[in-house]
């Protein structure tokens, strides 16, 4: 789809008419950083006032939420048309239908189809940029960067779905022929706008008190920072403001900056926001887990787990944990005392449920690390998940160790062009906090390995398996000598 932007000089003049005060700040493009909020004026707030300084103001019906996107539908039939048929499935989805249809109306010659109504978004989507640095966004070279990372699953796994979701909206709404005209006549929509929208809307909602997820015009601009000026709220009249924090002084022309929290880690929020910010990132990295190939009870393990199959280690202050609910379930096997059975409810449907020794445990699948504490063989089953994960880690950093050569890409792909420095310097952050990271559970996870081997439990136990191997291998001689005999 043809892309048309408007000039930045003009937001001031959709502000005007659409009542967003710009009381002391401007748009401005920032060096490095794309578009951001500058202060026109020296300000300054005290820690304990009431004298609280409005940097800008947006009326709350500009907001684009669900209940947004609900209220759009009740005044366009057609955009109710297409809700109803491909739409309430999640916020994000919704609202990226929403996004696709106004960059359409807004891109579309006056002269062509009628319908669609209007919004203060339909020329609004003309200020957002058409390249969002979020890693479903990168070129093919580039997402080469994320080999071995954390980022590499996930962000193919993100794009089989948006793939996916477009395909499913193009099934859909070209049986609708105000949607198939208006999208599809000669293919004014493809699947590269449906992952931009979606891009706009990841790192650029904010979590609003009231609202919930939402977009909120020219807040937007505002970047993140660590070291944040100013903050976001909700205020009695349904209008978000931005306004000045506690203690902080800025000066004419300073940028004006937010927090977008600290919990999320840096490759989350390369995900979301196509940057990595080292100050405020999250030491952690999330892995997947797959069943063990030869467990028949893989396949049934992932159907009844309520939870994502993943762990998940953290450093803090230098000491490294880690958390997986489903690595102690997938650990389990029948002769454990493991089973699932297919029963009937009162209704005649048939459900498949989980036991373990015995006792239905379908509601409970993440919680097997205290399910397995009273077993004799707690210990044991700890060993297996502990060697699990040792395994895995060991493998991704071997995978991170072997991966593309970021000096190779900056010498020659970014000459020509293929990749962006950008890029480059984001997954060469990525790469080093998760090479660090894994390396540090990797240690946590020998000395834990080290723990459960001493214990007497363990050491019983391999003893006794160790006899039986030496028995069978006893037995399997003596039945040659006998054959040959």
């Amino acid at each position: 789809m043809a892309s048309t932007q408007l000039p930045l000089e003009t937001l001031s003049t959709w502000a005007m008419f659409n009542d967003v005060d710009l009381v002391d700040v401007e748009a401005r493009e920032i060096p490095g950083c794309g578009l951001g909020l500058l202060s026109n004026k020296e300000l300054s707030r005290e820690e304990e006032t009431f004298d609280i300084p409005t940097l800008l103001r947006i009326p709350g019906e500009l907001v684009l939420s669900a209940e947004a996107v609900e209220n759009y539908a009740k005044v366009d039939k057609n955009f109710r048309q297409l809700l109803e048929a491909a739409g309430h499935k999640s916020t994000r989805h919704d609202v990226c239908l929403f996004l696709l249809t106004q960059k359409v109306l807004s891109d579309r010659p006056k002269t062509s189809l009628k319908g669609g109504v209007s919004t203060p978004w339909t020329e609004y989507v003309k200020y957002l940029p058409p390249q969002v640095p979020v890693t479903t966004l990168w070129t093919e070279q580039e997402r080469e960067m994320l080999n071995g990372t954390s980022l590499e699953s996930a962000t193919a796994a993100k794009i089989v779905a948006l793939t996916d979701e477009f395909d499913e909206l193009r099934e859909i709404s070209a049986t609708l022929p105000f949607w198939n005209e208006l999208f599809w006549e000669s293919d004014k929509v493809s699947l590269i706008d449906w992952v931009r929208v979606d891009a706009w809307f990841r790192s650029r909602c904010l979590e609003l008190p009231k609202s919930g997820e939402a977009m909120v015009p020219v807040l937007d601009l505002a970047n993140h920072s660590s070291k944040a000026n100013a903050y976001y709220e909700e205020n009695g009249k349904d209008e978000v403001v931005l306004l000045l924090r506690p203690g902080c002084r800025v000066s004419s022309g300073d940028e004006m900056t937010i927090s977008y929290g600290d919990a999320k880690s840096g490759a989350e929020m390369l995900f979301s926001y196509g940057f990595i910010d080292p100050a405020s990132a999250a030491d952690r990295i999330t892995l997947p887990l797959i069943p063990m190939e030869d467990d028949p009870l893989g396949k049934a393990k992932l159907h009844v787990f309520d939870g994502a199959p993943t762990v998940e280690f953290v450093r803090t202050n230098g000491s490294l944990s880690w958390k997986s609910p489903f690595a102690y379930f997938m650990c389990l096997n029948e002769e454990d005392g493991l089973s699932f059975r297919v029963l009937q409810d009162t209704g005649g449907s048939r459900e498949l449920k989980l036991f373990w020794q015995e006792e239905d445990v379908t509601l409970t699948t993440t919680a097997f690390e205290q399910h397995i504490d009273q077993h004799p063989l707690a210990q044991i089953f700890r060993l297996r998940v502990v060697s699990v994960l040792e395994d895995l880690v060991a493998s991704q950093l071997e995978r991170l160790a072997t991966g593309v050569s970021l000096e190779d890409l900056d010498e020659s792909l970014n000459e020509g062009g293929l990749v962006c420095g950008t890029c480059i310097s984001a997954a060469a952050t990525l790469r080093e906090q998760e090479t660090s990271l894994l390396e540090a559970a990797a240690k946590a996870l020998e000395d834990q390995k080290t723990q459960l081997l001493a214990d007497e439990n363990v050491v019983a136990y391999l003893g006794l398996m160790e006899d039986a191997q030496n028995d069978l291998v006893q037995d399997e001689l003596s039945n040659e000598d006998e054959d040959s005999s």
